[in-house]
């Protein structure tokens, strides 16, 4: 009896094996092509729809994303909401910049650093190993993919998937199966230059896999696929009769990385039971703002290639009712057990507060958002993670130890202002070249350059001491723009040979990075030359020396590289002491601040404003504040609130309203100051009611914007600036 039962059952597994033998392995394989890529969405949908599962997917750069989100649970139609909600230009297109060439900028020197920082020492030049920074790019991976993060092999996931990398350290093509899902993402679509590479445990660099392998055909095959469907978005066979137009960088671009990935795609194309090719010959890899185009290039190939599929359907007919596979919304996201860091105790509260969160978009969103503040305020080339066995262990990388840095900014603008008597138009860029070179451990020697209708030249020495404090000193010097008649942006300025000579030195804390206190004591030392027109003299021949002592305090929490960002920005100075020869008092205190703040990432409130007093020689420019609508005085309030809508591309609307109390001028402006006058504020007489409109585009480089400001006087101020 029980020799019977031994045979029956041996019988019955090799029949079930028998029957598993026969259903076919379906491959799904996609291609790289960079926002090409988004034409595998409507493949994707179309095999939902007939209800068609693969029994493995495979992909190569931006396929092995997508292929990755498909194989991980998303459907076709999640794939293309994620698309459409998720602004990808601003995502990728954020250069590597250093925003501050080192902290935060002292409140007494201000030198824009925004258009780039470069540093340099023995290991050469450069931050970091990748053009774009891809920190927006990591967050969205891990946000969407949230809850796989700690599968290993994968196998496990919905469908099982492969990627392919690049190994340029032994140059050889990587296959992804198991390890960490997001460095195999992360690294399959590492394009060389562009993006960093990723470096795995045992000390090899990967970059994009298309460099070896942009359409793995062949491995399905080897993988033991019966049935290959792969797609190819970029007509490597020239199907179309079209090719890249290489006039452009980024037409350049993707007619070279066509012309390196061809010879390996062709030879595959036999290989597979059907290639579908969308018709994309008008785009590039770059094209991120065109994916809705190239989504409805994908939509058209499958209403063309509808034979493709009714046959793949028909000989899958039989196996339907087996295909199921495990969405990613029914996916129950795994708890947070521990968080292991490296980086400042300041942040522990922070960190700590995770453990015990559920691994959700929500909790990850959180955790990226608090890696980018870290980041921002550490002054970080990345902080990272990886999670395993429910433990995230976060790991920082410093910029490299070089020797030095050199920072350039612009900021300014042009426009035209009306100021209810006369229109004046308005030029004043400024082009700044700031930095800094160690001349011994722990002794730096910074520099700055200011060029604008004048120049100006300083350099100095800083100590760092107590890990978050440095004693610094500066002397420099300034020709141009001294007197009260070379304001730019004003609606009189004209230019002598003023002459400046200044000296400073002090302590500054810094807090984390978002604050920053500075105690100094400094003298400045002013001629003018005098300026006539014609036989008028419109400004007489002087000098001036100003001794004093000041503190100054910047609190900024704004990083202010997209048009989404919430945060504060603010500085407050103030200076006393005394001018001479005039023997007269004299002090500073300027307040300015900004912020914005919003429920949702589509719609914010904003406000700024600027608080100062003024009194120093009423021939000197330094004694005056420039309203919006180009007007000098020496009292000044100005506050403005509204509203800002985020766009695509990290562009944006503002509006609002103002208000600005200011001091009218005394004629006579050689005369001294008389004693009832040196009260702050005392001249503060008028006030303007307006409205402010604005729009622009955040970018590496800074915000790029126009604003229009109409008071009810009338005054009219348009400009168009960079700041």
């Amino acid at each position: 009896m029980m020799k019977r039962a031994l045979i029956l059952l041996m019988l019955l597994i090799s029949l079930s094996g028998a029957y598993a033998s026969d259903k076919p392995v379906f491959a799904l394989v996609l291609s790289g092509g960079g926002a090409k890529g988004v034409a595998h969405v409507p493949i994707l949908q179309e095999l939902d729809r007939r209800g068609i599962v693969p029994d493995m997917v495979l992909g190569t750069s931006m396929g092995a994303l997508i292929g990755g989100f498909y194989a991980a649970g998303y459907t076709g139609d999640d794939l293309e909401r994620i698309v459409y909600e998720n602004d990808f230009m601003d995502m990728i297109f954020q250069l590597y910049v250093i925003h501050e060439a080192e902290v935060i900028p002292s409140p007494f020197t201000d030198y824009e650093t925004n258009l780039l920082t470069i540093e340099f020492g023995q290991e050469g030049f450069g931050a970091a190993n990748g053009l774009l920074d891809d920190q927006y790019v990591n967050s969205f991976m891990r946000r969407y993919l949230s809850k796989v993060l700690s599968v290993t092999d994968f196998d496990d996931l919905s469908i099982p998937y492969r990627c392919i990398g690049t190994d340029v350290t032994n140059s050889r093509r990587v296959v992804f199966d198991s390890g960490s899902l997001f460095d195999a993402l992360r690294a399959s679509m590492a394009i060389p230059i562009v993006f960093a590479p990723v470096r795995l445990q045992d000390g090899s660099y990967i970059m994009d896999g298309g460099l070896e392998d942009n359409l793995p055909i062949d491995l399905a095959r080897a993988l033991g696929a019966d049935i290959v469907l792969a797609v190819d978005v970029n007509d490597v066979m020239g199907i179309y009769d079209t090719s890249p137009d290489a006039e452009t960088l980024s037409g350049a671009f993707t007619a070279f990385t066509d012309y390196l990935t061809r010879p390996n795609v062709i030879k595959q194309y036999a290989n597979a039971d059907w290639v579908i090719t969308p018709d994309l010959g008008r785009y590039s890899a770059m094209d991120f703002g065109s994916l809705d185009k190239i989504y409805e290039c994908g939509v058209a190939i499958v209403e063309a290639r509808q034979d493709a599929f009714d046959e793949l359907e028909q000989r899958l007919m039989p196996y339907k009712d087996e295909m199921h596979r495990v969405l990613y919304r029914d996916i129950e996201a795994p708890l947070i057990e521990d968080v292991v860091y490296d980086v400042p105790h300041t942040y522990d509260n922070d960190l700590q507060a995770f453990i015990g969160r559920p691994m959700d978009y929500e909790t990850i969103t959180e955790f990226e958002n608090l890696l980018g503040e870290i980041r921002s305020h550490e002054r970080l080339k990345s902080v990272t993670y990886e999670i395993r066995d429910g433990v995230i262990n976060v790991r920082k990388e410093a910029y490299p130890t070089l020797s030095g840095d050199i920072s350039f900014g612009l900021n300014g603008g042009l426009g035209i202002r009306y100021d209810g008597d006369k229109t004046f138009f308005v030029f004043n860029p400024e082009f700044t070249l700031s930095g800094r070179l160690a001349l011994i451990p722990s002794l730096d020697l910074t520099y700055g350059i200011v060029i604008d209708e004048g120049i100006t030249l300083d350099a100095g020495l800083s100590y760092p001491f107590l890990d978050t404090a440095f004693l610094y000193g500066n002397i420099g010097l300034k020709y141009g723009q001294l007197s009260y008649l070379s304001i730019p942006g004003t609606r009189n300025y004209n230019f002598g040979n003023d002459v400046g000579l200044f000296a400073k030195t002090g302590i500054g804390y810094v807090y984390r990075n978002d604050l920053r206190l500075d105690i100094i004591i400094g003298a400045d030392y002013s001629y003018i030359s005098g300026i006539t027109s014609g036989s008028t003299e419109l400004l007489g021949r002087s000098h001036d020396v100003y001794v004093y002592g000041g503190i100054g305090l910047v609190y900024d929490t704004y990083l202010g590289e997209r048009a989404s960002d919430d945060g504060f920005e603010g500085s407050f100075t103030i200076t006393a002491g005394g001018d001479f020869p005039q023997m007269m008092p004299a002090y500073s205190m300027i307040l300015e601040f900004f912020g914005a703040y919003g429920p949702t990432p589509s719609f914010k409130f904003i406000f700024e404003g600027e608080v100062s007093t003024i009194r120093r020689p009423r021939n000197l420019a330094a004694a005056y504040r420039v309203m919006q609508t180009g007007l000098v005085t020496h009292d000044y309030a100005y506050f403005m609130g509204g509203i800002r809508l985020p766009l695509p591309a990290s562009t944006y609307l503002d509006a609002g309203v103002y208000a600005e109390g200011y001091g009218s001028l005394a004629e006579d402006m050689i005369r001294d100051w008389s004693m009832n006058e040196l009260i702050p504020f005392c001249t503060m007489d008028k006030l303007e009611l307006g409205g402010y409109l604005a729009g622009g585009i955040m970018t590496s480089f800074g915000k790029i914007g126009a604003e229009l400001y109409i008071s009810g006087t009338p005054r009219v101020s348009f400009m168009v600036s960079i700041e």
